[in-house]
Parts: structure tokens; sequence; C-alpha cells
């Protein structure tokens, strides 16, 4: 009697001891949506023949989550034929090597938390009206603060005023809008399954020790 309750029990606690170590994590994830004007500044620096550094800064009255603050760098060339300049974070796209590749980022004064990504732009000079115009595609790679690891795309549509000075800034706005989302880990009930487990267990031990005592008595 003693050997079969030993060869019942062996199995469960295995069994349960196995259940009890699934700790396994699914991960969520957080959808945050964004949409904000911000006034911009931006200005450029001749390094090449038509290639110029762009460096923009900007601020918000209204963005979400109090990201009011931006700063963009890029590398802009510019197409003399038609007018339309692009605007990449990489020189080497323009087959400049050696120089640092820049980003974008969405930041707020009031806090650690910030957005980080890098852009890619299109933009058009009407030099008869003084206006340009951009549409870029920002890829949200990383964050800090409550959106680390952040992921997600934002696209802007820019519009600007030419000052007849070349060497004045170009001033505009910029409206921000799209979505991005971070990632929440949610445990699984692993945690609970092995409380269960140990519970189990537990009780199979005692009953064990109750059947080994029912058969020593009953063979007195």
């Amino acid at each position: 009697m003693l050997r079969s309750n030993s060869v019942w029990f062996v199995p469960v606690v295995l069994s349960l001891a196995s259940l009890g170590l699934d700790t396994t994590k699914a991960i969520a994830q957080t959808n945050y949506e964004f949409e904000a004007i911000y006034n911009l500044e931006i200005r450029l620096n001749e390094i090449a023949p038509n290639i110029s550094v762009v460096t923009a800064v900007g601020n918000s009255l209204d963005a979400p989550y109090s990201l009011t603050q931006l700063s963009s760098m890029g590398y802009s060339r510019l197409d003399p034929t038609t007018g339309v300049s692009t605007i990449v974070p990489d020189a080497a796209v323009f087959g400049l090597e050696g120089l640092p590749v820049f980003g974008d980022r969405l930041y707020s004064n009031e806090s650690d938390n910030s957005l980080i990504g890098n852009s890619t732009t299109t933009a058009t000079i009407n030099l008869e009206n003084l206006t340009a115009s951009a549409f870029a595609i920002l890829n949200i790679t990383g964050g800090t603060g409550r959106f680390s690891a952040a992921t997600g795309t934002l696209t802007l549509t820019e519009n600007y005023t030419i000052s007849p000075d070349p060497t004045a800034p170009l001033i505009g706005q910029a409206l921000i809008e799209g979505s991005f989302q971070t990632p929440a880990s949610v445990p699984e009930p692993g945690n609970f399954a092995a409380l269960v487990a140990m519970g189990a267990i537990s009780t199979t031990f005692l009953l064990c020790r109750h059947n080994q005592k029912a058969n020593i008595l009953s063979q007195r």
C-alpha cells in the first residue's frame, strides 16, 4: 500500500512543479495618438555644392504628453532643376562619408519624457512667392521616460516663409500627427499557477503521510 502511494505521489509533484515554472510573459502595447502644431525655425549651412546641414528647432503650445519642444538635424540636397530638396539623416545617401548621422527629437521641458527618431523629408521652394512646403515621415525608434522603447510613425506637413535675406532662417509651422506605441509587460498567471502547485504538492504530501500512518496502524 505504501509503495502505491509513493508511485502516485511522484508524477503529481513533477507535473505541478513544471506548471509552476511557467513564468512566460506576454508582451502588450500601449498606444498613443499624437497631433500638434509646432512653430519652426529652420537654418541651412551649406557644406558641399547643393548640400546643406539643416537644423530645425520648434515649440508647441498644445502638444500632447507635454512634448512641446522639437529639435531636428539632417542633410539636404537641392535639385536645382526642379527646386526640390530631399532631407535625410545620413549624408552617406548623398555620397558624403564620415559625417555624423543626425535625427529628430520631441521632448518636454517638464520631465524626462521624449521621443527619438529619424525622418526623411521632401521640400519644395517657390521663389516667386517666397514660400516653401515640405512633407516628412518621422520614424520613432526610441524614447526616454514613459516613452522608453517607443516605436511608431508620425507625419509632418510643413509650410514656411522665405526671407529675401539669404542668411535669415525659414520661419513656418508644422502639423505633426500619427501614433506611437510603447511595450508593456503583462505577466501570465504563472506565479498564481506556482502557488496552486505548491498548495497541491503540500496537500498530496499530507495525504501520503496520513496513508502511511493508517497503514502502520492497520498492521499493528
